[in-house]
């Protein structure tokens, strides 16, 4: 490969659909370099925290707000929607959580957001990595 090789990294998200509701999607990184190295563009983030969970964990249904990149270090976190629609996210794999309530909307238990449980039989251990401020 010569030093402009290009590719596009998927990283799974978690969002607001517009209407309120959570849904899955992707959004999409570009790494470009050689064979030996693919980069992104730096890209920003305001800060971190380190993540651990127990086996059993399980969370009620929020939003995450402000977009979130998490990133598991170990274990298996499962991500579920209201719809019931899952994703595992494992050790090594990451999303952006970023769903959200619009302006003058108030957290509805019925509606608004996803949860969050550690499924597998191991502890889980991530960093929340914060994107931006909304």
């Amino acid at each position: 490969m010569a030093d402009d090789a290009k590719t596009i990294k998927r990283i799974s998200c978690v969002h607001n659909d517009g209407r309120g509701r959570s849904v899955f999607s992707h959004r999409e990184v570009e790494l470009a370099g050689s064979a030996e190295r693919m980069l992104s563009e730096q890209l920003s983030a305001v800060n971190f925290r380190l993540r651990t969970s127990d086996a059993s964990y399980t969370s009620s249904f929020h939003v995450a707000g402000d977009p979130t990149l998490l990133i598991i270090l170990s274990g298996t976190l499962r991500i579920v929607l209201r719809d019931g629609d899952s994703c595992d996210f494992s050790a090594g794999e990451m999303f952006v959580a970023e769903d959200y309530l619009t302006e003058g909307e108030t957290f509805d238990d019925n509606i608004h957001g996803h949860r969050a449980e550690v499924v597998g039989g191991s502890s889980l251990s991530a960093l929340h990595l914060k994107l931006e401020r909304r």
